[in-house]
């Protein structure tokens, strides 16, 4: 409601770097890392500490984080290699989750967007590729279009119209200020629509 300063509102369980973010109406979580495969919640209506709630199917870092209105998806990431792999866990339920499909191809570090029918994992090495999957059923992603330039280490945001990747690490081995956007209604490409006020990579994405 209005722009300022963050504030320190607790601990996860530990540290970790290159973790995937998910929400629900009720808590954030954490999924994954650099390599672990704890998922964490935290609440939204008080301050405090994360706990443990499950795993993931693989231990993995740099993967991208989607959300339904019920359930949690962390999708690619690389732990010794790239992979494809998208898991899903509950909102209702502390547990673990489950291999609900693949990506069309294995990548580390894409953006994850989230519509209320769908997730996507646009860009992340190797590929400019946008994917989409549904949340209506267990099945793999298709692609659907590109980015503007082939990125990686990205974030992604969500409207509830569009999807919105941002910054990222551009080939050939330089930062990106470029600020993407792709709708959900229709399978197209995106557009260029504007510039972060700084070229960036590793940046938090979040939906309005």
């Amino acid at each position: 409601s209005s722009s300022t300063s963050g504030t320190d509102v607790g601990d996860m369980t530990s540290a970790r770097t290159v973790a995937a973010g998910q929400s629900s109406a009720d808590n954030g979580y954490i999924s994954g890392g650099a390599f672990g495969g704890i998922i964490e919640k935290f609440p939204f209506a008080s301050d405090g500490n994360s706990a443990s709630v499950g795993n993931l199917t693989l231990d993995r870092g740099y993967a991208a984080g989607q959300n339904s209105s019920s359930h949690g998806y962390t999708s690619a990431g690389h732990r010794g290699s790239p992979t494809n792999t998208i898991d899903k866990f509950p909102f209702a339920s502390d547990a673990n989750a489950t291999d609900v499909g693949d990506l069309t191809l294995a990548r580390q570090s894409p953006a994850g967007q989230s519509s209320a029918d769908n997730g996507y994992a646009s860009g992340g090495w190797p590929t400019d590729a946008i994917d989409k999957f549904p949340f209506s059923s267990d099945s793999n992603s298709t692609d659907i279009g590109d980015l503007t330039l082939l990125r990686t280490r990205a974030a992604g945001q969500s409207s509830s119209a569009n999807g919105y990747t941002s910054g990222g690490f551009s080939s050939p081995s330089t930062m990106s200020d470029t600020i993407d956007k792709f709708p959900f209604s229709s399978e197209a490409n995106a557009s260029d629509v504007g510039n972060l006020t700084a070229s960036l990579q590793f940046l938090g994405g979040h939906q309005g």
